[in-house]
């Protein structure tokens, strides 16, 4: 039975110490049986033999499991070695176990793990995208617009391999890090005494005017200036009444409004063809003020500015015409004087007015070319006659604000 029990012990794959241990054991059992053979005890040999029995199926199990946890461990340790010591190139990326090769600047990745970069990596849309460095990306960025509602403009369009590249407009600076975002307009010296010219990093430097003569002493002078010409009026009245007391029965005739100097102001003439020579005499922020006080909404100002951002010559002429369109033909041009006088805007008002009394000024040469063309020679005139006291009353109001100036 013991010599069975051996054979079973090797036929289970035992490893030569585990041979010798169960050798050892299945002979000292066998030594055991023969002792209580001999003194004639059964039973306590079948008790010995599940004991022995016990014992070795437990050291079997220890010497099989061992060897398995080592074995494991050691692949475990191989695996993690191997893992740590894949290294790429500069110009690869490791993604999982391989070694992947980056695009070029201006390209990226059309596929996971690019192996060919001539074949694998696609170029970004020119002038819309950009990538400007070697890259594993898989989308190109976006490229940035100069906008001049914030005073930019492009100094290098944007490309594959670069991205927009914007610098201060003209007669703008930025005064903020670099790249700038936003730049603000030179200033304009009210003395009129320039230290310093504006540039693209500084905002012009102004000097101070030396002091001249005092107010006082210039009103005393214009008082002076002007007694003998209140004097020679008041001659002339004295002696047209002296004249009119010795001839009452002669009726003084009244001086009549002579065509020629009736000026060429027109209060229902269509501005529709003058518009863009009015605003070229109007800054964009004159502009802005002159509809926003006349009731245009301010995102139907914003919208314009939006549509025309790169050009602000567009951008007056289309926020004019929606003022225009707003208020009709009828007092448009007295409207348009008379609100640029009363913003403190007279250079533009006469320079507005100048220009649209030259195109007119045919419509009276015209008229008096023709001696049988008699309406339209007394429709200037009339016009004029009716818009000559507006006009008086413009300039003064503009006279009565530079003085307040």
């Amino acid at each position: 039975m013991f010599t069975n029990m051996g054979g079973a012990g090797r036929g289970l794959g035992l490893g030569q110490g585990s041979r010798r241990a169960a050798t050892s054991r299945f002979h000292f059992a066998g030594a055991c049986g023969r002792a209580l053979g001999s003194g004639g005890m059964a039973r306590g040999a079948l008790t010995l033999l599940l004991v022995v029995n016990l014992i070795i199926e437990t050291q079997c199990k220890n010497d099989t499991e061992a060897p398995i946890h080592m074995a494991y461990n050691k692949l475990i340790t191989r695996m993690t070695i191997a893992k740590r010591e894949i290294k790429c190139n500069p110009d690869e990326y490791n993604l999982g176990a391989q070694c992947c090769k980056k695009c070029k600047r201006g390209f990226v990745k059309s596929i996971n793990c690019p192996t060919n970069i001539s074949k694998h990596c696609v170029p970004c849309e020119n002038g819309k995208e950009y990538i400007d460095h070697v890259n594993d990306l898989d989308e190109c960025l976006r490229c940035h617009s100069c906008d001049s509602i914030f005073g930019l403009a492009v100094a290098k369009n944007c490309t594959p391999a670069q991205n927009t590249e914007c610098t201060c407009a003209k007669n703008h600076f930025c005064n903020s890090s670099v790249p700038c975002r936003h730049c603000d307009p030179c200033s304009v010296c009210e003395s009129g005494v320039v230290e310093k010219q504006c540039t693209l990093t500084s905002d012009t430097v102004c000097g101070i005017k030396e002091p001249g003569m005092p107010w006082w002493a210039t009103a005393f002078i214009i008082v002076l200036l002007l007694l003998p010409v209140a004097g020679a009026i008041f001659w002339y009245k004295r002696r047209q009444e002296g004249r009119t007391s010795k001839n009452p029965g002669e009726a003084v005739p009244k001086p009549e409004a002579s065509y020629e100097n009736v000026p060429l102001i027109y209060t229902d003439i269509d501005l529709s063809s003058h518009i863009a020579g009015i605003v070229e005499e109007m800054t964009l922020q004159e502009v802005k003020t002159f509809v926003r006080n006349h009731k245009v909404p301010e995102p139907v100002i914003d919208q314009t500015v939006r549509d025309y951002f790169s050009d602000t010559s567009e951008q007056k002429i289309k926020l004019f015409q929606v003022w225009y369109q707003r208020h009709g033909i009828k007092g448009a041009y007295r409207t348009l004087i008379n609100s640029l006088r009363e913003f403190k805007m007279c250079t533009a008002a006469d320079k507005i007015e100048e220009k649209l009394n030259a195109a007119i000024s045919s419509c009276q040469e015209g008229g008096q070319s023709y001696n049988d063309d008699t309406e339209q020679s007394k429709t200037c005139a009339q016009e004029g006659r009716n818009s000559y006291n507006g006009s008086a009353e413009l300039s003064k109001t503009c006279s009565g604000s530079l003085e307040e100036t």
